[in-house]
């Protein structure tokens, strides 16, 4: 009997079996499940909307990708997502000890840190997001600076040279960075430049580092390199991911330490 821990994991399973096959009934997908058929049609529904396959009489098809697209990681819930990255930001609080100076890289699921930062006592905080600033200030008392730096296009993520410098000069004990993607050589990635050099800073100069994503993309094309595996303490991700993102991150550096609702932990070996 296949593995069922979530509607998200039975459904990523789903399209690598149909894909196998090239055609399976809703019969066979509900025995190898152990779930009802209403529920397995409710997946190939789901399923089918990404146009990750096709439904015909009783049966899933696998629907050929185009060129480029991972089967394995499909547009997910907006509310799978949330969720995900609530727990994932839990487990990354988790690792904060009391009195320590982090620094809070950009991100949502860094954001989503603050509420379970609340029973720390003496931290000091550099963030780089004006809008996790304003969290801090409804949830926490403690001591919160802004890297400064650039603002631009309307965002809160502040760049550039001043956030840089700003990283550099300060003594940080852990900084907490949010990844988009990994590549195959096991680095990390962000969505731009400017993210990725004060990401990159912040590395350097932290004593101890925790990289969190949600689904990351093992794409080269994804983003920009902001630090190797090899580099890190800690890596925070969901279980959604393909087997391959998984295999990547394992042989560069990161052994598996944990699972546990839904999150893989993978820390320095």
């Amino acid at each position: 009997m296949l593995n069922n821990k979530s509607s998200l994991k039975r459904r990523l399973q789903i399209v690598e079996l149909v894909r196998k096959r090239g055609e399976v009934s809703v019969d066979e997908l509900s025995q190898a499940f152990d779930v009802s058929s209403v529920t397995i049609r409710s997946d190939l529904t789901y399923l089918e909307q990404q146009r990750y396959l096709l439904r015909s009489f009783g049966k899933a098809r696998y629907l050929a990708q185009k060129s480029g697209d991972d089967i394995l990681v499909p547009a997910s819930d907006a509310a799978i997502r949330k969720a995900s990255e609530t727990v994932l930001a839990r487990f990354a609080a988790e690792q904060v000890v009391d009195s320590e100076a982090v620094m809070l890289g950009a991100g949502e699921i860094v954001h989503k840190m603050i509420p379970f930062l609340a029973d720390r006592t003496n931290l000091s905080l550099l963030v780089q997001d004006v809008s996790v600033a304003q969290t801090v200030q409804r949830f926490l008392h403690c001591e919160v600076l802004l890297t400064g730096g650039q603002l631009e296009h309307g965002s809160t993520v502040m760049t550039g040279p001043d956030a840089e410098a700003a990283v550099s000069r300060r003594p940080i004990d852990l900084c907490v960075l949010q990844a988009s993607g990994v590549d195959r050589d096991g680095n990390l990635l962000t969505a731009d430049s400017a993210l990725a050099r004060v990401a990159q800073a912040a590395r350097r100069a932290a004593r101890r580092t925790i990289v969190v994503a949600f689904q990351p993309v093992l794409d080269e094309r994804s983003g920009i390199v902001f630090a190797s595996a090899k580099e890190i303490d800690t890596l925070l991700i969901d279980d959604g991911i393909d087997p391959p993102t998984m295999e990547t991150v394992m042989h560069k550096g990161l052994q598996l330490q944990r699972r546990d609702t839904g999150i893989l932990e993978f820390r320095a070996s």
